[in-house]
């Protein structure tokens, strides 16, 4: 039994191994770095949607300085 779930384990091990080793040639080809750009691009407008305030608070803050 413990055989098994060695080789099991070995194999999970192998495969993310592979899955990691794909992301990062995917991640440095150019349709990566789009996808990259495109993520952060989001991830920036949500932020700016969900913290008007804050931001606007932060603005007014750093322009007395």
């Amino acid at each position: 039994m413990r055989y098994y779930r060695k080789k099991t384990m070995d194999s999970l091990r192998e495969t993310i191994k592979n899955l990691k080793e794909e992301k990062k040639i995917f991640m440095d080809s150019p349709e990566g770095k789009q996808y990259k750009k495109r993520l952060s691009s989001n991830y920036q407008k949500e932020y700016r949607k969900n913290n008007v305030e804050k931001i606007r608070k932060y603005r007014e803050e750093y322009a007395k300085i």
